[in-house]
């Protein structure tokens, strides 16, 4: 395939941050979306008004998803204009026929212990990439669309209901729309089980320090990227 490198340095400073960031965010999102669909610490006696726990979940909630839009922008403005190749994501091409021939079918039987070799990837490999774009990028504009529709409802009429008051409609309900939120809030951990699998595989199997990679940015003993071979 080409040269052995020992170090190809990777995953540049901005989507490593944007990785954490939004690790951190969806923990935390998900952790406060589930206690405030099910409160399982309200007080079971005394006056509601006397405690404050459903409103400090909303309000670490609501923070954290602002700052996870805003980092989910970004991380969108750099798969755009970003200055690497990687970042940008060039390897994914499902539009392309031949994204979807052999290279794509060996990654997914390698992943089931199918097949012994496999390419080793620079980037993402086709199968992560897509996985990537299911659940992070489309999961993360259903939850940014529905959950900023959400939030307009607290002020009805006001500047964020009038941008995405249309998103109710969609449901038909705001029931509907609060019970889709919170079921696709679970394709989250669903994904981080098969990523944490993936990156597990890679060091393993590969040898090629995905997981390290990350953090310092670079993966150890590749290929020449296949992903960008002419």
């Amino acid at each position: 395939m080409g040269q052995l490198y020992e170090e190809q340095y990777v995953w540049r400073m901005p989507v490593r941050v944007y990785h954490w960031i939004n690790a951190l965010c969806v923990t935390i999102l998900f952790i406060t979306g589930l206690y405030i669909a099910a409160p399982v610490l309200s007080p079971s006696v005394g006056e509601a008004v006397w405690y404050h726990k459903m409103a400090w979940f909303r309000y670490i909630h609501f923070a954290t998803a602002f700052v996870f839009i805003a980092n989910f922008l970004f991380r969108l403005y750099w798969a755009l204009f970003g200055e690497d190749k990687y970042g940008r994501f060039a390897g994914f091409k499902p539009w392309s026929p031949i994204w979807w021939g052999q290279p794509f079918k060996d990654q997914l039987r390698a992943y089931f212990f199918l097949k012994k070799e496999e390419p080793n990837y620079c980037g993402h490999n086709p199968v992560a990439a897509l996985t990537h774009f299911l659940f992070i990028f489309c999961g993360s504009w259903f939850m940014v669309l529905t959950g900023l529709a959400m939030y307009g409802e607290n002020n009805p009429g006001g500047f964020t209901d009038s941008l995405f008051g249309w998103v109710v409609l969609i449901f038909g309900s705001s029931q509907s729309m609060h019970t889709m939120h919170h079921l696709v809030a679970w394709v989250f951990p669903v994904y981080l089980i098969l990523h944490i699998y993936a990156v597990v595989r890679h060091d393993i199997v590969d040898r090629s320090s995905v997981t390290s990679s990350i953090v310092t940015g670079y993966k150890h003993k590749v290929e020449e990227c296949p992903e960008y071979a002419d």
